[in-house]
């Protein structure tokens, strides 16, 4: 069985674990960052300026002042970080559909899970256009029948571009290679 979330599951774990640091607000607004605020900016400072060395500073420094400084004052305003607060229901959430995949956890278990690896593989589709597949190979505490905590591989595989990210069990493939072979 797999189930199918909106949210990549170890951004948010991390978005939990995290304080508020710039690689937060970096990791949970890449799609708005990439796609729209840098390419506008730097497009708009190049007409300006001419000039490489000065347009990539002047970029770098509107990202500081719209990103940083505006996410910084709404957490000193509100008191709270959002991303951490949107993440925490997420996570409460899915701890209740993972017994869907019998891993048995409570949240405060999954907050602890660990990336085990990460593998990426490009494939063609049916209209043969290349999409780039990422696995992340997550060890989530979970309870076993004796209420032990063993540990549960959870495969997180998401097509690279898309909203869509597959959760089910899975641990990587394991390769045995000589020991003293040069390849």
């Amino acid at each position: 069985m797999k189930l199918v979330i909106n949210y990549d599951f170890f951004n948010a774990i991390k978005d939990v674990n995290e304080g508020f640091t710039p690689m937060k607000i970096v990791r949970n607004n890449k799609k708005v960052l990439v796609t729209y605020s840098f390419p506008i900016w730097f497009i708009l400072d190049y007409a300006m300026f001419k000039n490489l060395s000065t347009t990539l500073k002047l970029v770098l420094l509107q990202f500081i002042v719209f990103y940083m400084g505006g996410e910084y004052i709404i957490k000193l305003l509100l008191g709270k970080d959002i991303y951490e607060e949107k993440s925490r229901e997420r996570l409460k959430i899915l701890v209740s559909k993972l017994k869907d995949l019998n891993v048995n956890t409570d949240y405060k278990l999954l907050i602890e899970s660990e990336i085990q690896e990460k593998k990426y593989k490009i494939h063609l589709n049916e209209s043969k256009i290349p999409e780039m597949i990422e696995n992340k190979y997550v060890l989530v505490p979970a309870y076993d029948f004796n209420g032990n905590i063993k540990h549960a591989s959870i495969n997180q595989e998401h097509i690279v571009g898309t909203n869509d990210y597959i959760l089910s069990i899975g641990s990587p493939e394991k390769k045995l290679k000589l020991a003293y072979s040069n390849t």
